[in-house]
């Protein structure tokens, strides 16, 4: 559970005192996981290596919060507002997003493993080396979207849009591409592997004809 100390801090202090905390107290790790944060403008917010671990972020502004190597595991994130926010190396891990709007967000080496981001907008969003092993990307938008080196395996990416995205070096064994748009033979096999991965008929005969490597065996 939450620090009471530090969520009456942050609810009362407001962004300005809490990122003055943050400078003189570098040695504390705020602990809110599971605090009702929903609906409140933190912006320009100081989470960085914060313990956020099941916290209501739903509703919340988060335009340009520093929330990096910040521990969001399973946080919700329902119609937050997080442009512009910082999440190199968060862990975001089975978190709930559906339909976030994280475009131009740096997303670096971040876990979500598991995570909801049914519908999400992550254009020009920065992952590469991102663990996304499970995570639901249907419908999402990846318009130029860094994926290079990025786990996508077992992902669901059913009807996402892949305009532009950098799949190099990108794992998608297992994944489910069915109904992808924007997706061509080139830059599919760009990927590291689409072993066992489940894509329309006709994009998986043309790859197998030309990149059959990407479908055997990664293990072998």
């Amino acid at each position: 559970m939450a620090n009471p100390e530090h969520v009456d801090r942050l609810i009362k202090g407001g962004v300005q005192e809490w990122n003055k905390f943050r400078r003189t107290s570098q040695a504390i790790q705020p602990d809110l996981s599971g605090a009702d944060l929903s609906g409140y403008d933190f912006t320009g917010l100081d989470l960085s290596q914060a313990n956020l671990q099941g916290a209501d972020l739903s509703d919340a502004y988060l335009f340009h919060a520093n929330l990096t190597e910040a521990n969001l595991s399973g946080a919700n994130l329902t119609e937050a507002d997080v442009l512009e926010a910082n999440l190199i190396k968060a862990n975001l891990s089975r978190a709930t997003m559906p339909r976030i709007d994280l475009s131009g967000t740096g997303l670096i080496a971040c876990n979500l493993e598991g995570a909801n981001l049914e519908g999400a907008n992550l254009t020009r969003a920065s992952l590469p080396w991102g663990n996304l092993t499970g995570a639901n990307l249907a419908k999402a938008k990846l318009h130029l979207t860094d994926l290079r080196e990025a786990k996508l395996i077992r992902a669901n990416l059913e009807g996402a849009s892949l305009q532009d995205t950098s799949l190099t070096g990108a794992n998608l064994q297992e994944a489910n591409l069915q109904s992808v748009t924007h997706a061509s033979v080139d830059l599919l096999a760009k990927a590291k592997t689409l072993y066992l991965a489940n894509l329309d008929q006709a994009l998986l005969v043309q790859l197998q004809a030309d990149a059959p490597g990407l479908f055997t065996n990664p293990l072998n």
